[in-house]
């Protein structure tokens, strides 16, 4: 680890930006995310914080924003003066207009006026957890709400004409997923995500012992691409499904490698230094302190990333694409070419009809998309 002072800045901007809100009505046994219970003295010390670090992040970087993402914790759990005021300081310190805004929804915050507001202070895209709409499934994912609220939530947040997308966790024991799936599209969402539920070390549910199969995983994978694509929903990402002109943006960005500034409690951030020893830039990851010394004004830590682990990052994150990766620019962005790096690697996944080549294309196959762990694994 390293101190930010060790490097200078390279001025290449930043054009993505993630801020954690850490407050949540429950914390669910599958969820290993930074959560704590809301207080409304720790809510104003973390939003008059967070000011000041995104004053911090203004001064030391060069942002021209195409996205902000609020998640969580669960954002839509601040009241609508405190949102307000998030909001402003956003706005005020880093600008905002332009941007795709997107925030996560719980269903158990959600109201017709709460999603009106959201709207009106310029989020766009509202992504709603509502995970299932069976009760029974609810009930074992130890969510809050019932289906109705979530169902309610959704139709709320359609109404302010936002891009409405829904989270639904699959691969889990007695659901129908097929009947989960459909659901949300019955509802009109633009977006799905579909994320396979995954034990986490520490998490209430790997202390209980619970399992997810991975022919289990496997088979959920499958029936969402076919229950979602004859709906007329477009796989673009393993686990991400959009109607025409819906796909996120921020999310994309993850996946590319691109630069993205994360502030808040346990944030991430993935920003550019300049190596003084050739002018040249390299990449930095560094994650901010949890609550209690964030608040204090801890300083992240950092981590310089050689062009082998960035090249490493980018196949693991790039892979999740049914698009793929674009070698070239690959080869571009870590200054090594990933053909002659992982040429053995790459030959055994393409034998093995895990990936395909195609051109500067590099592409997971059907059957890729279902094992990338294992794939990732190859490359890493």
């Amino acid at each position: 680890m390293m101190s930010p002072t060790v490097l200078p800045l390279a001025d290449e901007p930043i054009r993505h930006l993630y801020v954690h809100v850490p407050f949540c009505p429950t914390i669910c046994p599958f969820c290993s995310f930074h959560v704590l219970e809301r207080r409304s003295a720790a809510v104003d010390a973390y939003l008059e914080r967070l000011d000041a670090e995104l004053a911090e992040l203004a001064d030391a970087r060069r942002l021209e924003l195409d996205t902000v993402y609020l998640g969580g914790g669960t954002p839509s759990y601040l009241r609508p003066s405190e949102m307000e005021r998030l909001r402003r300081s956003i706005g005020h310190r880093v600008g905002w207009a332009g941007v795709e805004a997107t925030l996560e929804v719980h269903p158990s915050t959600a109201s017709p006026e709460r999603a009106a507001q959201w709207a009106e202070l310029g989020f766009n895209r509202l992504s709603v957890g509502a995970q299932s709409f069976d009760d029974g499934v609810l009930r074992t994912l130890g969510r809050p709400h019932d289906a109705d609220a979530g169902r309610r939530a959704v139709e709320w947040c359609l109404a302010t004409g936002a891009t409405t997308s829904v989270d639904i966790m699959t691969a889990i024991d007695g659901q129908d997923l097929a009947s989960d799936l459909l659901a949300a599209v019955d509802l009109g969402v633009d977006h799905v995500s579909a994320y396979t539920l995954t034990i986490e070390p520490g998490t209430p549910f790997e202390r209980l012992g619970v399992q997810v199969p991975d022919e289990r995983a496997a088979d959920a994978l499958v029936l969402t691409a076919s229950v979602l694509a004859a709906a007329g929903f477009e796989r673009y990402e393993v686990s991400n499904h959009a109607r025409e002109g819906a796909r996120s943006v921020h999310n994309r960005a993850y996946w590319t490698s691109a630069w993205f500034a994360g502030v808040g409690p346990s944030a991430s951030s993935h920003l550019p230094m300049r190596d003084p020893r050739d002018s040249s830039t390299i990449a930095v990851r560094s994650r901010n302190a949890d609550t209690p010394a964030w608040l204090e004004g801890a300083a992240p830590e950092w981590e310089a990333v050689t062009g082998r682990d960035r090249l490493g990052d980018a196949m693991l994150c790039g892979l999740r694409l049914v698009d793929g990766i674009d070698l070239d620019e690959l080869t571009v962005m870590t200054g090594l070419d990933p053909r002659a790096e992982l040429a053995g690697e790459l030959a055994e996944l393409v034998g093995d009809g895990l990936v395909e080549i195609d051109g500067a294309a590099l592409r997971p196959t059907s059957a890729g998309l279902l094992v990338l762990d294992r794939v990732a694994a190859a490359l890493l």
